[in-house]
């Protein structure tokens, strides 16, 4: 029975620690002891396992409440939609349908993981160590970020990293070598952009609260430079919508100009300061390519920002001609295994609703709405949750934002543990006020 209550927090505890450096791990290790296909699956099978391993725990030790059953029913429902689909489809190529459903259900079942971990063991729940374990993770990929910068191009390449192997080595703006962008451990620049605004939010948290002022301001400014060097505008456009909504939530009724006139004026200034840097210097070759990722050199018929409208199109178009899907792994990352052709939507929401119809996009917005609303409010871990998925929900419109594990696993399972938390009262280190970062410098 203890292994029963236990064993759920240990694998989430392992798996926030594990996912940002899967990718990197799988490539490497697998040189030495082949079987790259198993050490990219066994992620997931694990999850599977463990998930419904946690599922029946709770039900057993009677823990469940009736927000855990409904987010069990409705992932459920999610993954039999999925087959359905399938079944209508049965044409399509079995691996990708088989990766396009996991990928899609999964996030939902680190949710019901991270929920399931709390419910079960609610005494020994330490929020402090949850965000120590997110913090320190983050940190050490946000220096590999700006060291894989500085560091010789073709690095990756000798962890095993090449597009026959299904990881790019190397990332460019525009594809032209001399402007360069890093991924870290994650599998790509957007991704890795997206996976550091939580983590962002926490720091700026603990800065907001916290005397030791500048550990916090350096460790900021590492995950920011990392973001930076990305040069993706998802993220960085993410990262302001995110932190806006943080001050917005964090303050209510009592944010005021005058409150924070000064931080304001000085943001103010530096938007207006790179405005007119940005007019100045628009033709200028470096600048265009930072901004636009594009300029009179580029060689493709479509630019990147072209290539998102095309995509859209294209998706919208497929999903009106079929709204009862397509099947599960005929668009996004998955696809591009299919040797019959897939469809890059660069747009989560599409995707969905190209793979599994108007009904599972439908059932998948549903699912998100119930638990934003079920994040409790005047809390530390929710009001950063919540910030940054303001963030992930337009980010999505440009990426496949979800369908990344490290992004994935770390926004969902600590969802999970907050709600966990609301239904267990277990609610020591993460209310407002309470000490969440006092141990993170030791």
């Amino acid at each position: 029975m203890n292994i029963a209550k236990r064993l759920p927090m240990y694998c989430v505890y392992a798996l926030l620690a594990y996912m940002p450096f899967h990718i990197f791990l799988s490539q490497w290790l697998s040189l030495a002891t082949g079987g790259l296909e198993i050490w990219k699956v066994a992620k997931d099978l694990v999850l599977l396992l463990i998930t419904v391993f946690s599922i029946i725990s709770v039900w057993i030790l009677q823990k469940q409440n009736k927000l855990f059953n409904t987010l069990v029913a409705l992932t459920s429902l999610y993954a039999i939609i999925h087959l359905l689909v399938w079944w209508v489809n049965k044409d399509i190529y079995s691996e990708t349908a088989i990766l396009g459903t996991t990928y899609n259900v999964r996030v939902f079942g680190y949710l019901l993981l991270g929920y399931s971990a709390v419910l079960l063991w609610p005494e020994k729940i330490d929020y402090s160590k949850v965000i120590k374990i997110v913090l320190w993770v983050s940190s050490i990929v946000s220096l590999l970020a700006i060291l894989q910068y500085l560091l010789p191009r073709d690095l990756m390449s000798h962890f095993g990293y090449s597009l026959e192997r299904g990881v790019r080595p190397t990332f460019f703006i525009d594809d032209k070598p001399d402007l360069p962008r890093v991924m870290s451990t994650i599998r790509d620049p957007n991704s890795l952009g997206a996976y550091l605004l939580l983590p962002i939010l926490f720091l700026i948290d603990g800065y907001r609260k916290n005397k030791q002022k500048m550990f916090y301001a350096g460790l900021i400014l590492l995950h920011f430079l990392a973001l930076f060097l990305t040069f993706s505008r998802a993220a960085l456009v993410g990262l302001g919508i995110s932190v806006i909504a943080y001050f917005v939530l964090s303050y209510g009724k009592n944010f005021s100009f005058q409150r924070f006139k000064k931080p304001i004026l000085i943001t103010a200034s530096v938007l207006v300061l790179l405005s007119i840097f940005g007019f100045v210097l628009r033709d200028q070759y470096v600048v265009q390519n930072i901004i636009l990722h594009s300029d009179e050199t580029t060689t493709a018929e479509l630019d990147s920002n072209d290539l998102h409208l095309e995509f859209t199109k294209t998706s919208a178009q497929k999903i009106v001609d079929k709204p009862i899907g397509h099947g599960p792994g005929t668009a996004g990352i998955v696809s591009i295994r299919n040797p019959d052709g897939g469809l890059l939507t660069e747009n989560y929401y599409l995707q969905i609703a190209y793979e599994t119809g108007i009904v599972g996009l439908l059932l998948y917005l549903i699912m998100c709405v119930i638990v934003l609303f079920s994040l409790p409010s005047g809390n530390i871990m929710a009001r950063c949750l919540f910030s940054a998925f303001v963030a992930y929900s337009i980010m999505a419109l440009i990426m496949h934002l979800w369908s990344n594990e490290a992004v994935s696993a770390q926004w969902w399972l600590l969802t999970g543990f907050v709600l966990g938390g609301v239904a267990s009262k277990a609610y020591k280190g993460i209310l407002g006020g309470l000490p969440l970062y006092k141990k993170l410098s030791m």
